[in-house]
């Protein structure tokens, strides 16, 4: 099973939120294949100094492939060498999302 899940939360504590979700698909489908996309304020989960950079690395060790985009990053002044590791830019989250659903993915806006 194909999962894209999609982040644009603005606060920190749906950001959380987001990146627990993806534990919970994982823990209750051990089969899912997840993209977690992040734009808009999401990127800012995937940082190396967000307060979930540990939980993004242990989720990236068990297969998930995160995405941030590259328009929201700029936007923000954040460069692609502050994301924490494991991360992926993509050009637009919105492209990448709707690429991943043609494909196949299931599409879940977390939180």
């Amino acid at each position: 099973m194909d999962v894209a899940l999609h982040c644009s939360a603005e606060s920190p504590a749906e950001r959380a939120h987001a990146i627990a979700n993806v534990g919970n698909l994982l823990d209750a489908r051990a089969d899912a294949s997840v993209v977690f996309v992040a734009n808009g304020d999401g990127v800012l989960a995937l940082t190396a100094d967000a307060e979930q950079a540990d939980r993004v690395g242990a989720l990236a060790d068990r297969g998930v492939a995160f995405r941030a985009c590259a328009n929201s990053l700029r936007s923000r002044g954040i460069d692609e060498t502050s994301l924490a590791e494991g991360v992926e830019t993509v050009p637009a989250g919105v492209g990448e999302l709707v690429g991943l659903q043609a494909a196949g993915s299931s599409y879940i806006k977390v939180p």
